[in-house]
């Protein structure tokens, strides 16, 4: 799996896969356990029950952290196979106390019933024919239309679920995009254009890429304090230069101690 060999992007990518290796996202709940999974160099396709729970995932990880959606899935998948049949159904101040821990329960509650109600209404044939029925940009856009489903979500389903070409932007994509100095700023779109201009079109590199950045925002880029001496980006990175510079350089991230998390908002 290997990006541009020439362009800044793809030697980015090389350096971070080298650093951490495949990421295995984004996490599913195998049948009979309660914990999603992380499961490296598995791209897809995936089943329509692991759709369902990445659809519902990138949903309950809005504004939260990832250990709080692993425990409100763990109450969805406990009181019955999550489904767009059974979330749709559930009744709303149930749904609500099963997601409690992902935080605005109430208002995530909606939104799901909301999206699940829509799916069997527009789409009876399931998931798994509608993900696979078009192009990556004809099922985003169609998802932009859900309620409660903004642009960082959308591409998350279309990627992570579907398995279609899609990056996602998030804060850390900014950050570390920042301070490696390729924009300025941005609005979505100025970022998500940036990424996929640089990159083949292959959802494998755009999952394992995202990934691959969120780790490094968690270990060494973070938003405060960031651990530039060990970072694998250090000699690529505006931003490490300038704390070198300074005297400011800081070093002994611990890996292993930070959880990989598809956190969204």
């Amino acid at each position: 799996m290997k990006a541009s060999a020439g362009s800044p992007l793809g030697r980015i990518y090389r350096l971070l896969l080298k650093a951490f290796g495949p990421q295995g996202w984004w996490p599913v709940t195998p049948r009979g356990a309660r914990v999603p999974v992380y499961t490296p160099r598995f791209y897809g396709p995936r089943t329509g029950a692991e759709m369902a729970e990445i659809c519902a995932g990138a949903i309950l990880t809005q504004n939260t952290a990832w250990t709080n959606v692993e425990k409100a899935l763990a109450g969805l998948h406990g009181a019955g196979p999550l489904s767009p049949e059974g979330v749709a159904s559930c009744p709303l101040p149930r749904l609500a106390a099963l997601i409690r821990p992902s935080g605005y329960y109430r208002q995530k509650a909606r939104r799901l019933k909301e999206l699940f109600a829509r799916v069997r209404r527009e789409h009876p044939e399931g998931l798994e024919r509608w993900f696979r029925s078009g192009t990556a940009e004809r099922l985003r856009r169609e998802l932009l239309s859900y309620r409660g489903v903004g642009p960082e979500t959308a591409d998350s389903i279309v990627l992570y679920a579907a398995g279609l070409p899609s990056f996602v932007i998030d804060a850390y994509t900014r950050r570390i995009g920042v301070r490696l100095g390729l924009a300025r700023g941005g609005d979505y779109d100025r970022w998500k254009v940036l990424f996929e201009a640089g990159l083949p079109r292959r959802a494998e590199i755009y999952n394992e890429y995202h990934a691959l950045l969120v780790r490094l925002a968690k270990d060494f880029c973070r938003k405060n304090s960031p651990l530039c001496g060990d970072c694998p980006l250090r000699l690529e990175c505006d931003h490490a230069g300038r704390r070198k510079d300074h005297g400011k350089d800081r070093s002994s991230a611990r890996p292993g101690r930070i959880q990989k998390s598809p956190r969204r908002r």
